[in-house]
Parts: structure tokens; sequence; C-alpha cells
């Protein structure tokens, strides 16, 4: 977006603490508002009578490249459709997919509002390219399992070893870092999961699971 200030008329505005005005406002391009008296100069007026002016929107948990898998094995139950829809898919999962899948999908979320994302998807580095050259802002973090994925083909400690090379690096931008995604209790053993929180600690970076997705999970859980 241009640099230099906007006007929005006749709209509804939810500031940072969830304050309600209407009115006209201006904003800035730091992210601040303030109240128009309506000679302002500015590059631009925006009518606001069907429009909300509020803080961005932030998705905590995504797999952005999956977009393009979307509607594939839907309603069926979480293993099955993780057996029979996604694995088998994943198998031959390229960087260029994931690459373009990410694109997709972080022009859906800025078309929607959302500008922020925590991915757990393969290429990680690949998904933070995207994350980067977009705009918005994001961590990456590559779902670590103890089976071969398409980012890890020897399993669990490949995975933790190239996540720690990744962390160890510089982040990608100022607005985009790396994280760690264990992928889930059934997915990674014990010592896997010891080792990621390990890592995760020793870089003060975020640790990414999937947790108490089904009653099953849950009891398996609690059995083990």
């Amino acid at each position: 977006m241009d640099e230099g200030v906007r006007r929005v008329t006749g709209t509804r505005l939810i500031d940072h603490d969830g304050v309600v005005q209407d009115g006209d406002f201006l904003l800035h391009p730091d992210g601040s508002y303030s109240a128009s008296k309506g000679d302002e100069d500015v590059i631009e007026t925006i009518d606001g009578s069907t429009r909300l002016v509020t803080r961005s929107l932030q998705n905590w948990h995504t797999h952005l490249a999956m977009i393009l898998n979307r509607s594939m094995g839907e309603g069926l139950p979480l293993m099955e459709w993780l057996e029979t829809s996604v694995f088998p898919v994943e198998k031959g999962l390229t960087a260029e997919f994931v690459e373009a899948g990410t694109r997709a999908a972080v022009a859906e979320m800025i078309a929607t509002g959302s500008t922020f994302a925590c991915d757990m998807y393969y290429h990680p580095d690949v998904v933070a390219g995207v994350l980067v050259e977009t705009g918005v802002r994001g961590v990456s973090c590559g779902p670590i399992t103890d089976f071969p994925t398409p980012s890890y083909p020897s399993g669990g400690a490949e995975a933790l070893q190239k996540m720690d090379g990744l962390l160890r690096g510089s982040a990608p931008s100022k607005r985009v870092e790396y994280g760690i995604g264990t992928h889930s209790v059934y997915a990674c053993s014990e010592e896997t999961l010891l080792k990621a929180s390990e890592m995760a600690a020793e870089h003060s970076c975020i640790l990414h699971i999937h947790t108490s997705e089904t009653r099953k999970e849950v009891a398996d859980c609690h059995a083990e």
C-alpha cells in the first residue's frame, strides 16, 4: 500500500482496546489513527459506510499450502482423513507446490483481513520466503514427525537437525521467524517431543503442536 494518510468517512472503528467509535477517521502509515475534520491532506478518501475499521486478524494455526488440497477427504474422521487423503498426497510434495500454495493462501489472508500466520508445513524455508516477499507477519514451523516426510526423508532426527540449523541462522526478516512444529503425540515419540521442547527453550522460539483434536487422541495420550 502506498505511503500516506487515508481518510475513511462514515464508518465504525474498533480500536486495540475494543472501544467502538463512529465517525470519520484518518488512517496513518504507521498503523495509528485519528479523528478527521474533513480538511486534511490525504492520498485517498474511502467511503466507510459499509466497512468496519479494526486491527487485522491473526491465525495461529495454519497449513497454508494445503489450500490447494481444499475439500479433499472432506467430512472424514481425523485419522482416516490423514491416512487416506493427506499423508499419501504429501509423499510427493515438492517445494514448488508449497510455494504456490502458500502464495495462494496469503492472497486469501490479505483479502480477508489476516496479516499474521503461524504455519506448520513442509519446506519451512520456502514458506518463510513467501511470507517475507508478500509482507505479512508469521512464524514458519517445519512439522516434525518420526516418520519420513518430504522435508525430512530420514524422519524425526533429521527434522530436528534441520530446524536447529534454521533457528541458528538469521531470522528471515523482522516480521517473519522460525519455530518448531512437532506434529502430534501420535506422530512423535516422547523422546522426539522432549528434544523439540528443549530446542525451543534453547532458541526461545514457538513450539507448535496439534493436541486434543479427538476423544481418541486424548484417551490415548492419558493412557500412555
